[in-house]
């Protein structure tokens, strides 16, 4: 893992807009349990209890439509905040969540008041890219992208969530040569930040074409598709995208997919459970959100990513690369089929794909520790 930056930052972007997040349904009242179902399906809490660890001392940069920092889901781990747009009169420090689509995000990553997300005591920066509106420019992810780079050793910062998109459809980040973004998520990537990005929520749009929206193609990303948690009934999307009936581990009919006999190094990396997700929201200071999308999936993703990241450090010393990371979240994924019990309006691969277990990732870094330090300790493993 180097921690060597090439001065010049690539400025060309592949688009202009982001396509325009959808705003969560928000409640004044703590009353929706979903979010302990995402919990118990990826074993979150079991893998925070046996490995001790909760994300203290990590810190997680959202880049999104911005943050409630008041909400008590949050409250003393606010490291930094910083403005893209040119809501909340521009102010460059204020990443006030008009919209909410963030505040659910970043819940789900870190909340630790009356919602628990994947690490509770995590830090946050919430980054706001997306206006109240939920859309915002590409160039704005991509100067975000560059502060987050510059800030990342002062503030802290091991991982990125992007829960956004183009809503295109690709199958390699060829076509992305000397890209603006792809650029930074290289840089980031290098210097052991890993970058977790939404895979898309037009899989019915495309035709049941496999793919994954921009950014989510860049191969350096750790690229996120949804499942159900659990059976939550049947849901209809704005999307055209119909699920006639749910259960865990089912791939949602929305979310874009990629497998690497088609995409290769681009394919999309992991699922994780993304609908429907409670978590924190905007109303007031113990308010609540309920969203469906790899939007959700995407930061189930990142807090375990932090988990890992803070077990590694604190045993080792050093902070994991984020290959290193990728490789233990395989390794400690549960296998889903895509058709197998699907039962929705989509077209399906047939393949194979892994979805995200905390307690899984966390063994298989832990296994790995062990094993360099036998290795490092000069024993001889081999049978008599």
């Amino acid at each position: 893992m180097s921690d060597t930056i090439s001065a010049e930052p690539v400025t060309g972007l592949a688009y202009e807009s982001v396509v325009p997040v959808e705003k969560p349904l928000q409640s004044d009242l703590t009353v929706m349990p979903e979010l302990l179902e995402v919990d118990l399906l990826v074993r979150a809490a079991q893998a925070r209890a046996e490995f001790h660890v909760d994300g203290s001392g990590m810190t997680v940069a959202v880049l999104d439509t911005g943050l409630r920092t008041t909400h008590v889901d949050f409250a003393g781990r606010v490291r930094a905040s910083r403005n893209f747009t040119a809501d909340n009169n521009g102010s460059p420090t204020d990443a006030g969540d008009g919209q909410g689509h963030g505040t659910n995000v970043a819940g789900i990553i870190c909340a630790g008041g009356v919602h628990t997300g994947m690490a509770p005591r995590a830090n946050i920066v919430p980054v706001k890219v997306l206006g109240n509106s939920g859309g915002g420019s590409f160039a704005a992810i991509r100067d975000a992208l560059l502060w987050v780079l510059a800030n990342r050793a002062a503030l802290g910062i091991s991982a990125v969530c992007m829960s956004l998109g183009a809503s295109d459809n690709n199958i390699s980040d060829a076509d992305f040569a000397g890209d603006g973004i792809g650029d930074a998520i290289r840089k980031l990537t290098d210097v052991g930040v890993a970058c977790c990005v939404a895979a898309g929520n037009d899989y019915f749009g495309h035709n049941s074409g496999q793919g994954m929206s921009y950014p989510a193609i860049f191969r350096q990303t750790i690229s996120v598709g949804a499942v159900y948690d659990a059976d939550e009934g049947a849901f209809s999307y704005g999307s055209g995208a119909t699920a006639l009936s749910t259960a865990p581990d089912r791939i949602t009919p929305f979310s874009q997919r990629l497998h690497s006999s088609v995409g290769g190094d681009c394919a999309t990396d992991i699922f994780a459970p993304g609908a429907p997700t409670t978590s924190s929201g905007i109303r007031n200071d113990s308010g609540e959100s309920i969203q469906h999308g790899t939007s959700q999936a995407t930061p189930v993703v990142a807090g375990i990513v932090l988990l890992v990241q803070q077990f590694h450090l604190r045993v080792t010393g050093t902070l994991p690369s984020v290959a290193e990371v990728r490789r233990w979240l395989l390794a400690g994924a549960v296998p889903i089929v895509d058709g197998d019990d699907e039962n929705d309006n989509v077209v399906h691969t047939g393949q194979t794909f892994s979805r995200i277990s905390a307690f899984g990732a966390l063994t298989a870094c832990a296994k790995d520790v062990a094993r360099s330090a036998l290795v490092e300790a000069g024993i001889d493993r081999s049978p008599m």
